[in-house]
């Protein structure tokens, strides 16, 4: 399995509209790198209809994996870091909400919620915070807020 990243794309105003022709309320994005349109991009680089086509977010785990396609046309890449990924033999839907190391090229499950505790108490070791006071404050909060609801 081949990981391609195309880089991360942002929103943007043409000065001179790439594409003649297009409605003028529009939306168009960009890569932030080197400032490819992406409908041009789309058009000339992601045509290959084997490869899995993926938009990124950035999480507090890392890059998740928030689209999969095999159209790159059903994709607009806003605020997006966009992948392609080919020789996958697994079906598109099952990368969606994983984890992608975009250094070693691999997919991870995210952190299941029920360990997320887990980690919020080894943070708190490290940060030296007394878990016992932290609880009560979050209570009280809690609490707080249910009574102010």
């Amino acid at each position: 399995m081949d990981i391609i990243d195309h880089g991360e794309w942002v929103g943007y105003t043409p000065s001179d509209y790439p594409i003649k022709g297009l409605p003028a309320t529009i939306v168009y994005a960009m890569r932030e790198s080197d400032g490819a349109d992406w409908y041009l991009f789309q058009r000339k680089e992601l045509t290959a209809t084997d490869s899995i086509k993926m938009l990124l977010r950035k999480t507090d785990q890392g890059w998740a994996v928030i689209t999969t396609t095999y159209d790159a046309s059903s994709l607009f890449p806003v605020d997006s870091r966009l992948i392609e990924v080919r020789g996958a033999t697994a079906d598109h839907e099952s990368f969606r909400m994983n984890l992608v190391d975009l250094d070693k090229k691999q997919f991870t499950p995210p952190i299941p919620p029920e360990d997320r505790p887990n980690m919020m108490k080894i943070i708190m070791e490290e940060l030296g915070v007394d878990e016992t006071k932290m609880k009560a404050k979050l209570d009280a909060a809690l609490k707080n807020r249910r009574s102010h609801g």
